[in-house]
């Protein structure tokens, strides 16, 4: 009689809702209480507002023999400019630390996940260890040889795209901005110009939209759906470096 198989890694249906539900709540109240505040009407009246309380100031020092009214009205309005794009700059800033803090929520939830699914067959704290410091792409590479292509779900590009606007927006210029570059240009401002302006392209050129937002939100929610509920150790095909190298490490250890 042929020994039954057992189940490998398992998501528990209340831990699925639990994740995706604490996920959810995250992206509305992050809008809600950050980003639905930069309501371009409001930041325009504030702007305006700042530009005659400027004018104002400077009235008091108004002196008609030597001063010219029109220049006091254009720096005014120069000033108007410059508060409503320094909104704008603090409105998109906000939008990418909300998008890096989802991230990164999302993959230590993954990890913790794992590592205690792992801990279920016993596996101690080289497993747990491992878990904690490869790659999400060798996480990825797990789920693959466990008969999950992650990589070809739907919900796949964009959690790539989210996984590289937050190193992009950690980290500024590097490999992860020039990937973005190449997979998402439309995240990249400027990437149509004349290829000397593209050149001299950085990381503050990176432009994510509240769609985007949406989008990246819309993908974690799927991974957690499409994460099978049961992988039996038959589905298995192959154990990663990373895991085997921790694994030999375990059994090291109780020998």
């Amino acid at each position: 009689m042929s020994e039954p198989d057992r189940v490998f890694l398992q998501m528990w249906g209340p831990t699925r809702g639990h994740l995706i539900a604490n996920h959810e709540f995250y992206v509305a109240e992050a809008k809600r209480r950050l980003l639905d505040q930069f309501d371009d009407a409001a930041m325009k009246a504030d702007a305006e507002q700042h530009a005659n309380a400027w004018l104002a100031e400077r009235a008091k020092y108004f002196n008609p023999d030597r001063d010219d009214p029109g220049d006091h009205y254009e720096a005014a309005y120069d000033e108007n400019i410059s508060f409503y794009l320094s909104l704008v700059g603090l409105r998109d800033s906000t939008r990418l630390s909300i998008i890096a803090g989802m991230f990164h929520e999302w993959e230590k939830q993954v990890r913790d996940w794992l590592g205690r699914e792992l801990g279920h067959h016993g596996l101690g704290r080289h497993a747990h260890a491992a878990v904690w410091s490869v790659r999400i792409d060798d996480l990825f590479d797990l789920f693959e040889n466990c008969s999950w292509p992650v990589r070809a779900s739907d919900f796949f590009p964009q959690l790539q795209r989210c996984q590289l606007v937050a190193n992009v927006y950690k980290h500024g210029n590097g490999p992860s901005f020039d990937t973005l570059k190449e997979l998402a240009p439309d995240l990249v401002e400027g990437l149509d110009r004349p290829a000397f302006f593209v050149s001299a392209l950085d990381h503050t050129s990176l432009s994510v939209s509240d769609e985007s937002l949406a989008s990246f939100a819309e993908a974690i929610t799927a991974f957690w759906r499409q994460l099978p509920e049961n992988t039996f150790f038959s589905q298995v095909r192959a154990v990663p470096k990373w895991l085997d190298r921790a694994l030999r490490k375990e059994g090291e250890g109780r020998t």
